[in-house]
């Protein structure tokens, strides 16, 4: 009763605030911690990075729940031993399946329990659940191509201003002003790899302020993700008149709070990834 009372309040609080659309989905972001290598018995790097292929490759195809899965390593953010899972699901009620599930796909016979025997020695044991968020379907762009070297991954915080804030401004307006610049210039960026636009939900705060948005952005390399500049070139040929270009910013740019906060940056393990 109590869950349902929960989940009613947090569906009653995103109409309130415009913010919760059943049309998108919902992503939870959880964080594992490894124990250190050096006090592993006959511990590797490799062991343990052929035991997670494995195990992701084999639970992505079992759980059919789970729509897609991204495995962040450090590599900026955070310390070594912490692996962030950022996992999409269809409704909250998909993910509380798949997680109540997960014990049944892993049903100990004794070819599994060998296998998480070696596997789980190289975990805590210990988890955090950092967020979970709601995922703008409509602005969404995913990885097709097969990818086997290791990509980064950075999310940043921007804000959006609360609409009694933006003069003669409209929901409907703003969504579809950043739907044009989401269809003009980030899916034809080559260089953006993915994308994940994601909202409050049942995590942070909300309400009486700027309104918090991630952007989770997949680059090939430290290279692009470090370029600031990396939109540029994609704009220029959506807007190829500058006064049509300047005014469709002046436009769009009104619904943005000033700042932005850098939350991390990762190493995309693409190997462990549901696409």
């Amino acid at each position: 009763m109590k869950t349902k009372i929960l989940f009613t309040l947090a569906i009653m609080t995103g109409v309130m605030f415009g913010q919760y659309n059943p049309d998108n989905h919902v992503v939870t972001i959880s964080m594992n911690y490894m124990n250190n290598m050096d006090e592993v018995e006959d511990g590797s790097w490799t062991k343990m990075g052929e035991l997670m292929e494995e195990e992701s490759s084999k639970m992505n195809r079992l759980d059919k729940d789970m729509i897609s899965s991204l495995v962040l390593g450090h590599r900026w953010s955070g310390s070594l031993n912490e692996i962030v899972y950022m996992r999409e699901w269809k409704s909250i009620a998909d993910a509380d399946k798949s997680t109540v599930g997960t014990g049944d796909m892993r049903k100990n016979d004794e070819k599994r329990k060998a296998f998480f025997t070696a596997y789980r020695k190289y975990w805590t044991g210990k988890h955090k659940d950092l967020a979970v968020m709601e995922m703008v379907t409509s602005r969404v762009k995913r990885n097709k191509k097969k990818i086997t070297e290791n990509s980064v991954v950075t999310v940043i915080e921007y804000y959006l201003k609360p609409m009694s804030q933006v003069e003669g401004g409209s929901v409907e307006e703003r969504e579809a002003l950043f739907n044009e610049y989401f269809n003009k210039v980030i899916m034809k960026n080559d260089k953006i790899i993915s994308r994940r636009e994601l909202k409050h939900y049942w995590s942070g705060s909300l309400g009486g302020g700027k309104i918090p948005v991630h952007n989770v952005t997949e680059y090939a390399n430290m290279v692009d993700a470090d370029n600031t500049s990396i939109n540029a070139d994609t704009i220029k040929k959506a807007w190829p008149d500058e006064d049509e270009r300047k005014a469709f910013f002046e436009k769009r740019n009104k619904y943005i709070a000033w700042g932005h906060k850098d939350i991390a940056v990762h190493t995309n393990w693409v190997k462990l990834a549901k696409r």
